[in-house]
């Protein structure tokens, strides 16, 4: 096991790992990358981890407060000596992880190691279906039309990341601000318009050859229409004209049956399950 707090470090050692699995493995590089270019929309100093055979990598975990601490696919011996390190930090920044996110049977194997160290409780686990694009499929459109985010769409943009996060019961970001600045101006968060109003918003990474779709929000007054269905096809079709984009994928919650409706009618299909384990509140730190 390997630790570091430097970025550079950490891609050096691990990004060759991440890349040879770019859908499954997709947050962890993209999380690489906002870390050199936006370091400043996490709460504290992130914190990496990859894991050696003795020649080559076999496992990488990140945790960027106030986010969950995420794992790849583990060595199961690896499970427990990931969680001790993980415990060490937190006691050092006096904060916690809410949960674990990765492939179903590690991020388990990290949780019940961590709730065995610190006698912290697991509160919910929820399933996360990894889908790729198999063939894009035309959407009917909406009224209105597609357009990049603009600087001054930054106030409403992170006003909407706030109220999604709190909708999908996942931690609000630190800075909501610095977080929809960041993908305005790196171009990575397009909007729907109608009517001359934003009704509908659509974020995208690229990673590795693979766009990766999300987070996709519509308020709850303008749902219905078919503005997200309408945006991330577009999106994605004009993604994948990109030079070395290859592939698209986007996570959604196996509980919802509309918003998986929605993107299989675009031609994304389940090819995984990843998990979120969400530990139980408590207000006392790691160390007591």
């Amino acid at each position: 096991m390997h630790t570091t707090g430097d970025v550079e470090e950490y891609a050096a050692a691990a990004e060759t790992f991440l890349k040879a699995d770019p859908c499954a493995r997709n947050v962890l590089l993209t999380i690489i990358d906002i870390v050199r270019a936006a370091p400043g929309t996490y709460s504290a100093a992130p914190s990496f981890w990859w894991v050696t055979d003795g020649v080559a990598v076999v496992g990488a975990a990140n945790w960027t407060p106030p986010h969950n601490l995420l794992v790849s696919a583990l060595p199961p011996a690896a499970a427990r000596e990931l969680a001790d390190a993980a415990v060490k930090r937190a006691m050092s920044l006096g904060l916690r992880p809410p949960g674990v996110a990765g492939p179903a049977e590690s991020a388990r194997a990290v949780a019940a190691a961590w709730t065995a160290f610190t006698g912290d409780t697991i509160e919910r686990e929820r399933t996360i279906l990894l889908n790729e694009l198999s063939s894009l499929v035309e959407v009917p459109v909406p009224p209105g039309v597609r357009r990049a985010g603009r600087d001054d769409d930054v106030p409403l943009i992170a006003g909407w990341l706030q109220t999604f996060s709190a909708e999908i019961e996942h931690p609000v970001p630190a800075n909501p601000h610095a977080v929809a600045d960041h993908m305005v101006r790196s171009g990575h968060m397009d909007v729907w318009i109608d009517d001359g109003q934003i009704v509908s918003m659509v974020g995208f990474r690229n990673a590795a050859g693979v766009v990766r779709i999300g987070p996709v929000y519509t308020p709850p007054e303008h749902r219905n229409h078919g503005y997200a269905r309408r945006l991330t096809y577009e999106v994605t079709a004009d993604a994948l004209r990109r030079p070395g984009v290859h592939h698209a994928m986007l996570f959604t919650d196996a509980a919802n049956p509309v918003s998986n409706s929605i993107y299989r009618q675009a031609g994304y299909e389940p090819r995984g399950e990843h998990v979120e384990i969400d530990f139980a509140k408590r207000t006392v730190d790691p160390e007591a």
